[in-house]
């Protein structure tokens, strides 16, 4: 498992942090892949265990008002708008490094997942997911602490 404390976070303007300032919750400001307004939440505790999901803001509604009888257009939109995954954290400078144990997105457990250019400014949380899962450029995503 990976640690999570007493690993150095560089956070912005020289501002030397550690993994702990990462604690709480956070919400979805910001993820190009998601369209406007993505909705979500990426939750680290103090033990160095995280959640995090997110999808967009437009996901389809089912006409049958049933999760498990979707059509395939809604399957579809789902799959596509929306990703969650939990696991193990460490930060190593400016990577975040996300040890995936399970996700929405298989191929993705048991691996290690790296997100880079992490900064923490006050309470906005920011890096960039360099190889989406949808594919595509990298992606930068924005959080704001929840209060």
């Amino acid at each position: 498992m990976l640690a999570a404390l007493g690993i150095i976070l560089s956070a912005g303007h020289g501002v030397a942090q550690t993994a702990k300032d990462l604690v709480g919750t956070w919400t979805m400001v910001s993820a190009k892949a998601y369209g406007p307004a993505p909705k979500g939440a990426l939750m680290f505790d103090a033990n160095g265990h995280f959640s995090y999901m997110i999808m967009r803001a437009d996901l389809p509604k089912y006409a049958a008002n049933n999760r498990t009888q979707g059509t395939a257009s809604e399957y579809k939109g789902t799959v596509e708008g929306s990703l969650a995954y939990y696991g193990a954290y460490a930060v190593s400078g400016t990577d975040l490094v996300l040890h995936i144990e399970s996700s929405t997105f298989a191929n993705w457990n048991g691996t290690d997942q790296k997100r880079i250019n992490l900064s923490l400014v006050g309470d906005e949380l920011k890096y960039t997911q360099p190889n989406p899962s949808g594919g595509g450029a990298p992606d930068p995503l924005v959080w704001k602490r929840v209060k």
